[in-house]
């Protein structure tokens, strides 16, 4: 298990302590630390902190190790460290619609019927591709395809035992003898070359974001869209995705998750969280979240990145509360069926976060939060006592944040400008960053 698996699944006394404090956020908008000055960049990327440096370590339509190019719209992405070096495993936002131009053949038809049984589908150009860097210095070893034929492979998250899980946020239409999207498949990072895709069907078909996983060991899942439902996987034996129970979130007492009319759902305020069996977890179209609200499962508003720390799991819902800028959830499961819930934070003015999507947790302990709105995106900190600090601002581009995860045994950051087609190194004084 690497670093950053081991620090979400364990204690983080630091991160959490402050989870009563982050509505501070709102309360102290005209704090100047929402106006600190990044330093400009030269190279129109991104302005970061001044303590702080990147570096480009993969852009999209360069040639990897096996020959293929580098995929477009990176976006989830995870780290491991794998025979004394850092894999980065990277999701691809791509469906068909984008242009083939945006995978990563170059002569599609020749070369997906020589990858046979490890591309998934014909028609599909999404996946993940590995970036194999020195522990040291960085340096970029490999860059390979290592799951191939998927739809729209948008977030996902690293299991317990050491492995991605990538999910696709696409559903289609079944049809007889054609694969059908809308799933989760596990890449394995020790593996050198394309895993064989196969789809987890059990937890279920729906538009997948994000994954994380409770001290349990059971997974959370969330669903990208308005009306979007947060999911529960309980597996049959541990370590092993393919058998077990799924389950969709059902605030006792709440129709409507989202406070986009009025504000139904008090911050800070502990609820009860029941869960609904989901029968049809793998249907004809793309039903499972109307199976759950039919069942009572409580909608959010466009559920995303999701965060394992401690003993809770945190989830950011993109376009939740009254000004549609953003909420951040917290889950306290329990080893019985009833866990509790709070709304941990919602955004309420103009001046903190807009539209939290992917996040991760720091080394240090703070949570760290990108951006994705059609304004200008930002990269957040927020320390223990719940003050917020910038990192980044794309100032040059549509881009969103994407992917932020950190080495496996120090501080270097890895994250995605997803639009731009770049993966970034950032590294520096954190210390500087975070006070």
């Amino acid at each position: 298990m690497d670093r950053r698996t081991f620090i979400s699944l364990s204690t983080l006394l630091p991160f959490f302590g402050f989870g009563k404090l982050i509505g501070c956020l709102s309360k102290n908008s005209n704090n100047s630390i929402f106006n600190q000055k990044l330093a400009t960049d030269s190279k129109n990327i991104i302005d970061l902190h001044n303590s702080l440096k990147y570096r480009i370590i993969s852009e999209e339509g360069l040639r990897m190790s096996d020959g293929f190019k580098v995929p477009g719209l990176a976006d989830g992405m995870g780290s491991f460290l794998i025979n004394d070096k850092i894999v980065l495993v990277r999701n691809h936002e791509i469906v068909p619609e984008h242009g083939i131009q945006k995978g990563p053949f170059q002569n599609p038809d020749s070369q997906i019927k020589l990858l046979g049984k490890k591309h998934y589908d014909n028609n599909a150009i999404g996946g993940t591709t590995n970036i194999v860097l020195d522990k040291v210095s960085k340096r970029v070893l490999k860059e390979y395809l290592s799951l191939s034929g998927t739809h729209q492979n948008c977030a996902g998250g690293i299991t317990p035992w050491g492995t991605w899980l990538s999910c696709e946020e696409k559903v289609n239409k079944k049809i007889k003898n054609q694969p059908s999207h809308g799933y989760v498949f596990e890449v394995d990072p020790r593996n050198p070359s394309l895993n064989v895709p196969n789809p987890l069907k059990k937890l279920g078909r729906f538009n997948h974001e994000a994954i994380a996983f409770d001290r349990f060991s059971n997974a959370y899942l969330t669903e990208d869209r308005s009306n979007g439902l947060i999911y529960k996987f309980i597996p049959k034996t541990s370590n092993n995705l393919k058998n077990g129970e799924l389950f969709a979130l059902s605030i006792r007492g709440i129709t409507d998750a989202r406070n986009w009319n009025s504000s139904l759902i008090k911050s800070n305020k502990t609820y009860i969280a029941d869960w609904v069996k989901i029968e049809d977890y793998d249907p004809e179209h793309d039903t499972v979240r109307e199976e759950g609200m039919i069942k009572g499962a409580t909608p959010f508003a466009r559920p995303e990145g999701i965060i394992a720390g401690g003993n809770s799991i945190y989830i950011c819902c993109t376009s939740g509360g009254s000004l549609r800028r953003g909420q951040i959830w917290k889950i306290n499961p329990t080893a019985s069926k009833e866990s509790s819930i709070e709304l941990w934070y919602e955004v309420q003015d103009k001046a903190s976060l807009n539209m939290p999507d992917n996040i991760t947790i720091a080394p240090w302990g703070d949570l760290i939060v990108c951006e994705d709105n059609s304004d200008r995106n930002r990269l957040w900190g927020i320390t223990s006592r719940g003050k917020p600090y910038l990192i980044a601002q794309n100032s040059y581009s549509s881009s969103e944040f994407a992917g932020v995860c950190f080495s496996p045994e120090e501080n270097s950051m890895f994250i995605n400008l997803q639009s731009n087609g770049l993966t970034l190194l950032i590294d520096g004084n954190w210390n500087e960053v975070a006070t």
